[in-house]
């Protein structure tokens, strides 16, 4: 009887409170001070603390800047496994499950190809869905290399803020005008020019507040280096379609490896790239009625512009040996490129890596990739930034990146941020992620030893050292297939 007195004491005081009461109270001013300088973390843990709070935080929208957070990392689990993807926060060094987020409906059983700020690009394709399975015989498609054999399956490609479960639709990569457009593993990385929405705000005398209006963003371009065959692709959110581009240069078909979009050109980086860039204008490419690019949906193979690098130029490292049917790779550098979004500057990164892989692996490189038997593992990296002066174009090395910058590597998205920005304290990352280094994050497929596939640290150009950090253990990494990892910075729209 006594619990049940306490029990309705305590109900009639719930029912007896205002929710809004706090709110009320709080001048506007004062909450977008307090609100605005939370870490995102911190911001949704306020919506924890009571009701009042959670309903004022509903009402007020005031969401943290997200050039206060650390970006996040995302640790993707393979589309055919059942189990959440994750997000690192470095601020803190935890994880939080994709399921504890509203949108993880358009997370669970997606593959992520990309980012920008807080925006994840997705892939949707009915091949990892249960009715996937109706076409049992369609598994082994992708491993091979037939251009008339084509996927029942539609795929579907979004914009997607992880946070607050908003979406913006892309054209369907179904729409391509190519065999392989079909296929889920299709894009292997895609990087926009710019946010997928526009937000603008209006002033209410009814309710003497402003309120925020979001529009698709039409001159947001976005462009998709396909992993399986020579192509890239372009459209912008507002488009029906994808124009798919034939990189042909004086004649010849190139690989492209990385690409990146500045003031509506397409920076396209293949293994020469210390020699030379391919250039796409994509705002003229996408004019309406162009003579070579043609409506969206068609197929652009006009000649590029080939941006010759002036001497000096980097010369990559190279080294390896056989031996007993494994190729040891002691030394090999790759270019990746990034943009530094404010500046509008480009960056060259050489990434050097060690490994060793069969030569003539049982599972073919087109399931799997290289059946890793020891994984990349990073030894360095040397950076470089592109300088346009009267006499020609040309790769800077640099040192320093600006004394506060800080580069994020990924297969799927790199980022240039700056640490002056994060004006709140990081946690223990601060002791590591400082100004002038590069935090990398790779994951590579090793059937032998799953967890060795995890390339993840901070390397200082100051001093050239590399600190390795571990991913909580509460992610095993237990997927045979290779899941590319993704950066992005969080914030709630």
């Amino acid at each position: 009887m006594a619990m049940m007195r306490i029990r309705r004491a305590i109900q009639a005081v719930i029912s007896t409170t205002t929710t809004s009461r706090w709110s009320d109270e709080l001048p506007e001013e004062i909450m977008q001070l307090i609100l605005q300088r939370l870490c995102l973390p911190d911001y949704l843990r306020c919506g924890a603390v009571c009701r009042s709070w959670r309903a004022a935080l509903a009402v007020k929208r005031c969401p943290p800047a997200p050039q206060l957070q650390l970006p996040w990392l995302m640790l993707r689990s393979h589309p055919f496994s059942l189990k959440d993807h994750y997000f690192l926060s470095l601020s803190d060094n935890k994880t939080h499950k994709s399921s504890s987020f509203g949108s993880n409906d358009y997370i669970s059983r997606r593959d992520c190809v990309g980012s920008i700020e807080g925006w994840l690009i997705m892939v949707d394709s009915e091949f990892w869905h249960p009715e996937g399975f109706l076409y049992p015989w369609s598994f082994c498609l992708h491993a091979l290399q037939d251009y008339h054999l084509k996927y029942p399956y539609t795929t579907l490609n979004f914009f997607l803020n992880p946070i607050s479960g908003v979406r913006v639709m892309l054209p369907s990569q179904s729409t391509i005008p190519y065999m392989y457009g079909t296929r889920p593993f299709f894009f292997k990385k895609v990087v926009a020019s710019s946010l997928p929405l526009l937000t603008t705000s209006s002033w209410s005398k009814s309710d003497d507040h402003h309120h925020r209006h979001q529009i698709i963003n039409s001159s947001c371009l976005v462009a998709g280096l396909c992993g399986e065959g020579p192509y890239l692709a372009f459209c912008r959110p507002t488009d029906k379609s994808w124009t798919l581009i034939e990189p042909v240069l004086e004649g010849t078909r190139f690989t492209t490896l990385d690409i990146e979009i500045i003031d509506g050109k397409l920076y396209a980086a293949n293994r020469d790239a210390a020699q030379f860039l391919i250039v796409y204008d994509l705002q003229m490419l996408h004019a309406e009625g162009h003579a070579n690019a043609g409506p969206p949906g068609n197929k652009y193979s006009g000649p590029p512009q080939k941006l010759v690098m002036l001497h000096p130029r980097p010369v990559r490292s190279l080294s390896s040996n056989t031996m007993g049917g494994v190729v040891y790779v002691t030394e090999k550098e790759s270019p990746r490129l990034a943009k530094d979004p404010t500046t509008k500057e480009l960056f060259m990164i050489l990434h050097n890596t060690s490994f060793a892989y069969e030569k003539d692996p049982i599972i073919p490189q087109s399931l799997l990739g290289h059946n890793y038997v020891i994984p990349p593992q990073t030894k360095g990296f040397r950076v470089f930034k592109l300088e346009c002066n009267n006499n020609g174009p040309q790769w800077v090395e640099v040192e320093d990146l600006g004394g506060d910058r800080i580069l994020f590597l990924s297969k799927a998205s790199n980022k240039l941020i700056s640490a002056t920005s994060l004006s709140l304290s990081y946690g223990d990352y601060k002791k590591r992620v400082e100004g002038n280094c590069i935090c990398f994050a790779f994951d590579n497929p090793c059937l032998a030893s799953p967890w060795m596939g995890r390339d993840f640290g901070v390397f200082s150009l100051t001093n050239k050292n590399i600190q390795r950090f571990i991913v909580p253990n509460d992610h095993p990494r237990t997927s045979l297939f290779n899941t590319q990892t993704v950066w992005f910075t969080p914030y709630i729209e």
